[in-house]
């Protein structure tokens, strides 16, 4: 069995690794746009600025507003346009997805693991994190979102920089039929939400969002003022994952923290399951469209 320290030591070793990645990337953006969220005097040129220092991302965006899904009968040729046809938050929430899904791209699955199926999940859990948020508390849910998108970024760090052990990983889990995050421990003495906890904060992302997705499988450890969105998380992981919309099939589902979870934020669960069901079939029109 590995030794605390020595678990310890690669958990650094692996976070900083990440931080002089691409990935770094990731961390620059949404801190840059959940600063202009943050902030009630942003404007969309603040929006404009973040998305345009990034030639790919802001290729992207143009590629996406130009499509037929937004029925604009003009050409739009600026991200200043795209986000007066398209609006300020659905640009905001468009180069949020479009950054963080850049990592994602692969299809090749591996002991029913693939970036496809976990970026499926990660847009899944974010888009219903932010909808219990608007529909259960009339709250806009973008620090929710945020978080959802990148709550399981510790898995693509295994997957790039620790590929042998991530197999051995996968594998027992597989085997054995545990979960992901006890096949981690075994392993490395870590798991994929250690990781994101250190890499997000090295980010310098904000402390609610890291709360977040370090507790999102254990969100009744969490400190009480993060516990509504560490909840959030959980409740909107475990319900995609019901329903199908994971990278891996989950050995076994926690109903009854699901259950402690939505009775802390008063959420009827066939509520919740309603809102996994908009969701499954807006994540079907976005495959269908290639989006995803």
């Amino acid at each position: 069995m590995i030794s605390k320290s020595e678990s310890r030591a690669n958990l650094e070793l692996l976070v900083k690794k990440a931080e002089k990645s691409e990935l770094a990337s990731i961390g620059d953006v949404v801190y840059k746009i959940m600063d202009i969220t943050k902030n009630p005097d942003s404007t969309a040129t603040d929006l404009k600025n973040v998305i345009e220092v990034d030639p790919p991302l802001s290729a992207k965006i143009l590629r996406r507003a130009n499509s037929a899904q937004y029925g604009v009968c003009r050409n739009i040729t600026s991200i200043q346009e795209a986000i007066v046809f398209m609006g300020f938050n659905a640009v905001k929430e468009l180069a949020l997805s479009l950054k963080v899904g850049s990592f994602f791209n692969d299809d090749k699955v591996t002991h029913g693991y693939s970036r496809k199926g976990l970026w499926k999940h990660s847009l899944g859990v974010a888009m219903c994190a932010k909808n219990i948020y608007r529909k259960e508390f009339s709250e806009k849910g973008d620090t929710v979102y945020s978080a959802g998108l990148i709550h399981d970024i510790g898995i693509i760090v295994e997957e790039q920089y620790e590929l042998k052990a991530f197999h051995t990983i996968l594998q027992m889990s597989e085997k054995e039929e545990i979960s992901l995050r006890e096949a981690e421990k075994v392993t490395q003495g870590f798991d994929h939400c250690m990781i994101a906890r250190n890499l997000t904060r090295a980010w310098n992302l904000p402390e609610d969002i890291i709360a977040a997705i370090a507790y999102h499988h254990q969100p009744t450890r969490v400190d009480p003022i993060y516990a509504k969105q560490s909840n959030t998380l959980f409740i909107s992981d475990y319900i995609c994952q019901k329903f199908g919309v994971g990278h891996m099939s989950e050995k076994k589902l926690d109903d009854e923290l699901f259950l402690k979870c939505t009775g802390a934020l008063e959420i009827d669960p066939i509520a919740v399951e309603i809102i996994a069901e908009d969701v499954i079939e807006e994540l079907n029109k976005m495959e269908e469209r290639g989006e995803i």
